[in-house]
């Protein structure tokens, strides 16, 4: 008996996906600056469009809720993408979950109109950073071991410092004309197990931005820069500062896009370890 085609009204050519990647083996979500003229540069957008070009589907337009740079990993970025021609959602979902490489997973995906845009429709983004307490054997990958105690009671203190609008020039990479104002919802931290979590929610960030935030709380809190120098730079940035902080960066392999969030979106997440570390017997 022959399989009955679908109706009209359940394909669909443009969709909402939420994607998981572990950015280890790709030079971000998408090329940018250098890395776009040159050969063999692995990205997460351009190994999507490639899997569906090899079964036949033809990808118009694919766009993400915003750049992770190299080795930066997702939990749940947001991307828009639209085919030439409609498909179903559960036939799509079932092609992306098999062709995709071990390390991209599609968790879910929704029709959507033609005109949404993940980037610009975001009312807000979190990162989740990850830094081991303890030397572990299976979370370098995941997690930013700084190799020293960290004074714990420094940490919230620190971090909680970038709450606010502040001008970020000495905590980014600034590109011309770029406004370095970005207005930080809120900074959160705490220890689970062996793994020390900062969370951090805005609207937009700028590259390179998270990590150097992260940077400057743990060489804080590990005694080598001064709470006071984080409000002065945010105060009174130079260039001075941004070498500082630039040279201070926490490494990519920490570092989550979280969650991109829409209006009507619920926004209460546990903060919980993508990797755990045991505190040991």
């Amino acid at each position: 008996m022959n399989k009955s085609k679908p109706s009209k009204k359940n394909i669909h050519s443009s969709f909402r996906l939420v994607l998981e990647y572990d950015g280890s083996r790709y030079h971000g979500w998408q090329r940018q600056g250098e890395a776009q003229r040159v050969a063999g540069v692995k990205t997460i957008s351009d190994t999507i469009n490639r899997q569906l070009h090899r079964v036949g589907i033809k990808v118009l337009h694919l766009a993400g809720s915003g750049r992770t740079d190299a080795g930066v990993h997702a939990l749940g970025q947001v991307a828009c993408l639209q085919l030439a021609n409609p498909i179903t959602a559960s036939e799509l979902h079932s092609i992306l979950e098999q062709h995709l490489p071990f390390d991209i997973a599609v968790p879910s995906l929704a029709p959507c109109p033609s005109d949404f845009d993940p980037r610009r429709d975001a009312i807000s983004r979190s990162y989740l950073y990850q830094i081991a307490l303890r030397k572990c054997a299976f979370a370098k990958n995941y997690t930013w071991w700084p190799k020293r105690t960290i004074n714990l009671k420094l940490i919230e203190s620190a971090w909680r410092s970038f709450e606010g609008n502040h001008t970020f020039a000495a905590f980014a990479d600034i590109e011309t004309n770029e406004n370095p104002n970005c207005q930080i919802y809120s900074c959160l931290s705490e220890v689970c197990e062996k793994i020390l979590l900062l969370r951090i929610t805005a609207k937009y960030f700028l590259r390179r931005q998270v990590r150097r935030m992260v940077g400057a709380t743990i060489h804080c809190a590990l005694g080598n820069a001064d709470i006071d120098q984080i409000s002065k730079d945010l105060q009174n940035p130079s260039n001075s500062s941004n070498l500082f902080w630039a040279e201070r960066a926490a490494p990519a392999s920490g570092l989550f896009l979280e969650s991109v969030h829409y209006p009507g979106d619920s926004s209460n997440r546990a903060m919980l370890p993508v990797v755990r570390i045991r505190s040991g017997n």
